[in-house]
């Protein structure tokens, strides 16, 4: 009788565990994703989902203004992009797009070649040097400056560049020049400087988050409304990968970083390992998909309160953001 007993449980056991797996996300898709991503750490979030050809297409973009017709034009399922960006194309598409989480929280600095300021104040008078105008980088810079009763391009003045690696090249090619630049850019510029002359400033993300009480939402990933609907287990393994990636970043830092060098991303491993801190790698799913979603209405409001234009006009409604249903 006991070993009758013992093999019924066993029995039950396996039965069990097959129907657990059975409700587990399949780890193929019915097609390959195409993703799109910038050069930086929306980019390296997704470092080991780009083995994963059989999966996924991804391909890294140097400017957001690279990602935003392939969005529009449907040449992409999913794809990272600045946080307003994300706002100004559901309005420009008319609900079309699907905010899924933040992929990058702060990472924004104000770095300077042999330059020593205090306070943000301070900055009166000068000029900085910058890429994202018309981004998530020019409202945040707004932002801070008018906390610190600065008016933008009045008191301080704004030179934009194609992107962030024309940043960092004049910014040291001349002492005294200002830059603001997001991770890693901000770690590789102060790593090239000369005799620890390029430090940094101003950490934004930081005073953004004093001034607000909310963290900074740099980029978010979004998805197509209609694979988000016609192909929405395909996006559950798209996203359980991902979140291993993110989680293999944070987690393995010094691993990982030979894994961001080797796809491109940042020229060594040092300064990739120590960049990985600052990029703020992450990805909400589940129990926290709703704590991602108030940030970023906190950040749509902030931003839609200095100019409506900034997040295309109005503030997104709740079909924007994507619910595990």
């Amino acid at each position: 009788m006991k070993k009758l007993i013992t093999m019924v449980l066993a029995a039950v056991m396996v039965f069990s565990m097959l129907a657990g797996c059975g409700e587990k996300t399949s780890e193929t898709v019915s097609e390959v994703v195409n993703v799109a991503a910038l050069n930086g750490p929306t980019g390296m979030a997704m470092v080991q989902l780009m083995d994963m050809e059989d999966k996924y297409n991804i391909t890294t973009y140097q400017a957001p203004t690279d990602v935003t017709a392939k969005v529009i034009n449907g040449e992409v399922d999913v794809a990272a992009v600045p946080s307003n960006l994300a706002a100004v194309l559901y309005n420009k598409t008319k609900g079309e797009i699907v905010a899924i989480s933040p992929i990058a929280l702060g990472m924004l600095q104000i770095i300077g070649n042999d330059v020593d300021l205090k306070n943000v104040s301070d900055l009166k008078g000068k000029t900085i040097v910058a890429s994202g105008q018309g981004g998530t980088p020019e409202y945040i810079l707004r932002k801070i400056l008018e906390e610190n009763n600065l008016i933008i391009y009045e008191d301080v003045k704004v030179e934009w560049l194609a992107n962030h690696s024309e940043v960092n090249s004049k910014l040291l090619s001349q002492k005294g020049m200002i830059a603001m630049v997001p991770e890693p850019f901000a770690s590789s510029a102060i790593a090239a400087g000369e005799e620890g002359n390029v430090k940094q400033l101003f950490d934004l993300n930081n005073l953004w988050e004093e001034f607000v009480g909310e963290e900074l939402p740099m980029g978010v990933l979004i998805a197509s409304k209609s694979f988000v609907q016609e192909r929405g287990d395909d996006l559950k393994v798209l996203l359980s990968d991902l979140g291993k990636s993110v989680e293999f970043i944070n987690d393995s830092p010094e691993e990982a970083a030979k894994t961001i060098v080797e796809k491109g991303f940042i020229g060594n491993v040092d300064i990739a390992e120590s960049a990985i801190p600052g990029c703020n790698i992450v990805l909400y799913q589940d129990k926290n998909l709703e704590a991602g979603k108030n940030m970023l209405k906190t950040f749509y409001e902030t931003l839609f309160e200095m100019d409506p234009a900034s997040v295309g006009g109005t503030i997104p409604d709740e079909n924007l953001y994507y619910s595990e249903k």
